[in-house]
């Protein structure tokens, strides 16, 4: 009975964390704005890059977005915007064509870490010591920079975006949540134990007085940091 327990178990874990790995396919079934990839059972809202190869280069053709998944394949819609320059690939005008490739989960393993307390920055770094986290600080900075104490979504992709960060952890309460940095999808929702209650504004950081611009009339802090992150993440 202990077996099935732990086998059952080692199943949940499983099945509860998403694979952040880069995983590639070639693209068929090409329409206007989709295709469809092979690898399936994958989440709605996952992204990636579309690659064509050449005698010379490799080229950024799109990106694209995981919109329809099962258990025989995968349909990607492509995103018609700007894509920042990756390890030195150049980008074209070209549109996706057939066994041009997909890479899923593309710079995925760099994250933005958006935590309450120093305790639960500690739990998540020890449970993803392969992860990348960008420091915190600089996302604070950035914040001042702009003049926004309250981050909202825009703000938040267009960081990940300059800064070519695939996805963001972002702790509320004792609750992990593994955000696509392109679709704001909510990817994983993964419980942890912090046991700590204490929330630092707009998160943790060691940059202070984040202020607003002066004609700038929106709200100067955020007052409840669980009840914001909720809300901006759409959960309950």
């Amino acid at each position: 009975m202990k077996i099935i327990f732990l086998i059952t178990l080692s199943l949940n874990i499983l099945i509860a964390n998403i694979d952040l790995s880069i995983q590639t396919s070639k693209i068929y079934d090409i329409e206007t704005d989709t295709a469809k990839i092979d690898i399936v059972n994958l989440k709605i809202g996952q992204s990636g890059i579309v690659v064509h190869q050449t005698n010379k280069n490799k080229l950024i053709l799109s990106q694209a977005t995981i919109t329809k998944s099962n258990s025989n394949y995968s349909i990607i819609t492509f995103i018609q915007k700007d894509i920042l320059l990756q390890d030195a690939i150049p980008t074209s005008k070209l549109k996706p064509s057939t066994n041009d490739k997909f890479i899923l989960n593309h710079l995925y393993q760099t994250s933005l870490l958006i935590v309450p307390n120093i305790k639960a920055k500690k739990e998540i770094l020890s449970l993803y010591k392969n992860q990348n986290f960008l420091d915190e600080d600089f996302f604070a900075s950035y914040l001042k920079l702009v003049s926004q104490p309250t981050p909202t979504k825009k703000d938040i992709t267009n960081f990940t975006h300059k800064q070519q960060i695939g996805t963001i952890f972002l702790v509320i309460k004792n609750n992990l949540y593994i955000v696509d940095a392109l679709t704001f999808k909510v990817l994983d929702t993964i419980e942890i134990e912090i046991n700590d209650e204490t929330t630092k504004k707009p998160f943790l950081t060691k940059i202070d007085e984040i202020t607003r611009g002066f004609w700038d009339f929106g709200p100067d802090s955020i007052e409840n940091y669980n009840e914001y992150y909720s809300k901006l993440l759409n959960i309950k």
